[in-house]
């Protein structure tokens, strides 16, 4: 919509989707600097060992841990999903795991608290955002956010419909699993979930790179979740790359880059303003 004179990507994939799309972003520099957001990642000063964690969530740290991650339900309700995976659970079609339901920061998490609880203990909800503030100033604060990088960290699975939480769990080398189905009684968005999965150019790469299982049905979700415990490593190397894919370099120092990227950019800046006084005093 505006031309910029600097550009800041994650991965050399953005800067190259953003010179296709506007090639006018070629006279500017673009500086590749990865994901900052996921610098956190690598704040071992939040890091809690298996015990402590599951302490804190009510878990067993002897057990597997599947994680159920959601996102924002503006279109599919995903906590349909999540209760029939509870449900399973409950009736030994997993094995002897747990399952942690994480909500989006932005839902209340008391109503789900509530349709869980037949499901204890051996399933728990995790806090979402205050119920009493307004949706759009719903967030994480710094214990929010410690709970969110060590729920990756001990995550054995984590199951997810379409979300970025594929790439959290990458980065910590956990496998994922992908629903390619609507949930929903009915399945009334289930030509909407393959159409991002297989057609929406930011998720389609994910979706379809073989870093994360795409399932099909609630059955496959079980089928995928008791490989990837049976085997951790399978599609490591896919994942590896779906991560780099996505965010470029992941060392924890993509915020040292765009800081940097920040002042080579005003330096030149500077310079250039130096010239042209020089050209025109």
């Amino acid at each position: 919509m505006f031309r910029y004179d600097g550009y800041i990507v994650w991965s050399d994939r953005m800067k190259q989707e953003l010179l296709e799309r506007y090639p006018e972003a070629a006279r500017a520099p673009v500086f590749v600097v990865g994901a900052p957001q996921f610098d956190i990642f690598f704040r071992r000063e939040l890091f809690l060992g298996r015990e402590e964690f599951c302490r804190r969530q009510g878990l067993d740290p002897h057990l597997p841990i599947v994680v159920n991650a959601m996102g924002v339900a503006n279109c599919v309700e995903e906590h349909h999903g999540a209760l029939d995976l509870a449900h399973r659970l409950i009736r030994g079609e997993l094995g002897e795991v747990q399952l942690i339901v994480r909500p989006h920061p932005f839902q209340n998490s008391l109503e789900l608290r509530e349709m869980f609880r037949p499901y204890g203990p051996r399933v728990v909800v995790q806090q979402g955002g205050d119920p009493g503030e307004k949706r759009t100033l719903r967030s994480q604060d710094l214990e929010g956010v410690a709970e969110w990088v060590n729920t990756f960290r001990h995550a054995d699975v984590v199951v997810h419909l379409s979300s970025t939480v594929a790439i959290d769990a990458a980065i910590f080398d956990r496998p994922s699993v992908c629903l390619d189905y609507d949930p929903t009684p009915g399945s009334p968005r289930q030509a909407l979930v393959r159409e991002v999965n297989h057609h929406w150019t930011h998720y389609k790469p994910v979706a379809e790179s073989g870093g994360m299982w795409l399932a099909s049905s609630p059955e496959e979700v079980v089928e995928a979740v008791r490989s990837y415990l049976r085997n951790p490593a399978l599609h490591r190397e896919a994942r590896r790359k779906m991560a780099a894919y996505v965010c470029g370099r992941i060392d924890g120092r993509s915020s040292n880059r765009m800081a940097a990227a920040v002042i080579d950019f005003m330096n030149s800046c500077r310079s250039t303003a130096s010239l042209c006084e020089m050209a025109n005093p």
